[in-house]
């Protein structure tokens, strides 16, 4: 299956574009994109966002197959990231750090123990590459860091994200000791400060 990527800024812009992209790019930038003031801290959620959708480097990715499991979409996934690794290897780190790639799964009919399932399987894969993944889905009940009382995984489609991982990621995965250790032995992807 070779899907058709979508830019979200692109999506953002265009009337005809399909319910899980336009869904999905609305959830970038007004859910991801802004301020959360309950976090405690100044700026938006994911703090690159809005620069990303700004020099559209956030890319759309839809697997629409029904009924593949764990083993399957684990495979799906490495191979898309392995496409973003070598998209992104070929930008200057400033651009790098602001690209990533939202995998939507539009028939996925239990996102939660399966997307789970798959991050669990791919995330040391990734972070020993300088690479990192979150699930996201409607009910995902993840929290913040900063204050247990603000969900901030819940998105329109289930979806994985793929992207470089950063300095800042040290703050996720401190309660995940193996995580943790690949994340410091690899080092971030990207320098934070190239944004």
């Amino acid at each position: 299956m070779t899907p058709l990527a979508l830019n979200a800024s692109r999506v953002l812009a265009d009337p005809k574009a399909p319910a899980w992209a336009a869904d999905t790019a609305r959830w970038a930038r007004d859910e991801l994109g802004s301020p959360v003031p309950a976090l405690g801290r100044p700026g938006t959620l994911c703090p690159y966002m809005p620069k990303a959708l700004r020099e559209e480097r956030v890319e759309l990715l839809e697997c629409p197959l029904p009924g593949l499991s764990a083993a399957d979409l684990t495979t799906h996934l490495k191979r898309a990231a392995r496409e973003f690794a070598e998209e992104a290897g070929r930008l200057e780190p400033a651009e790098a750090l602001l690209s990533c790639r939202i995998v939507v799964y539009t028939a996925l009919a239990v996102p939660d123990r399966v997307l789970t399932e798959v991050r669990r399987r791919v995330k040391p894969l990734l972070l020993a590459q300088g690479l990192t993944t979150g699930e996201f889905f409607p009910e995902n009940d993840d929290r913040s860091v900063r204050n247990a009382t603000v969900p901030i995984a819940r998105s329109p489609w289930p979806a994985l994200v793929l992207r470089h991982s950063t300095p800042h990621d040290r703050i996720f995965l401190a309660d995940q000791p193996e995580l943790y250790r690949l994340f410091r032995e690899a080092g971030p992807g990207v320098a934070a400060t190239a944004a």
